[in-house]
């Protein structure tokens, strides 16, 4: 990769707007409300579990299939991470070993193959290293602006991007929309409540190709998308996602270029790094 991409000089000046953006994706590491459930909830107005417009469908099977992560979930990946956001660009590298959202290991390197960031979510646990700073870095919500209320949602939810699904938020009523023509195989859901859920859903096979979530009260949205797909395993798995806020002025993008099963993932893999220190000077 060029090092054109790399468009701050200083490793102090490249890290802090990279944490701005990289905090849509890893702010979930912080304790969840009483007001925002870990998972999804049953609606206030409860939705009648009738046809969704397709012969077989529900609005209850679509939500289980949101809820289901697509086989293979046990893998390892490795890929390009780009970052956009007002004056700022980086294009990076990152490799992926997880068993599921519960057990993941995200490492992004700078354009010449050198680690910069570490994040280990495991038993519960989110925790992200600097290489650069050599130490833990702290995530700060305020820096999520009005989409605040998403750092809150448990890093299982958040992570479940990298296998082509959404957080859901607690909903009041639902309403799908579909096609007017049988051939098209598509229908979009609507989840309403304090953060409104566009949902674009394939049925067969079961794909979400896009989500948009709207804070109306905050004014805040974001645009989240899966593309790219690949037939792995019996399964379609999308090879892309991207993030988009503040009507696009922030971006975020990870596209797997490489993608296997790994059932044989071992504990130590999710166990946190030392943070490095430079050698003691020698004596003279």
């Amino acid at each position: 990769m060029s090092s054109r991409n790399w468009k701050k000089k200083s490793p102090e000046g490249n890290i802090k707007p990279l944490i701005k953006i990289l905090i849509i994706l890893l702010g979930a590491i912080y304790t969840i409300p009483p007001s925002l459930p870990a998972s999804i909830v049953t609606p206030a107005l409860p939705a009648p579990d009738s046809p969704a417009g397709k012969e077989g469908l529900t609005f209850q099977s679509l939500i289980t299939r949101l809820s289901i992560l697509d086989e293979p979930v046990s893998r390892e990946g490795s890929g390009r991470f780009s970052a956009r956001g007002p004056g700022e660009y980086y294009q990076l590298q990152f490799r992926l070993i997880a068993r599921g959202p519960e057990a993941v290991r995200l490492e992004i390197y700078d354009p010449f193959g050198q680690p910069i960031f570490y994040i280990i979510s495991y038993l519960g646990v989110t925790r992200v290293l600097s290489l650069v700073q050599k130490k833990e870095v702290p995530f700060n919500p305020s820096l999520f602006g009005p989409w605040s209320t998403i750092s809150h949602m448990p890093a299982t939810e958040i992570l479940k991007l990298f296998w082509g699904r959404v957080p859901l938020f607690p909903y009041i009523s639902v309403r799908v929309i579909t096609g007017d023509k049988p051939e098209r195989d598509s229908l979009q859901m609507i989840l309403a409540g304090p953060i409104e859920q566009e949902l674009w859903i394939t049925p067969h096979p079961f794909t979400l190709a896009k989500a948009i979530l709207k804070d109306r009260e905050k004014k805040g949205e974001l645009e989240i998308t899966f593309s790219l797909f690949s037939s792995i395993a019996g399964s379609q798995i999308p090879m892309q996602f991207e993030v988009k806020g503040n009507n696009g002025e922030n971006t975020l993008t990870f596209r797997y270029e490489t993608l296997i099963l790994r059932p044989d993932i071992p504990d130590d893999t999710f166990s946190f790094p030392e943070i490095p220190t430079a050698p003691p000077a020698p004596n003279l």
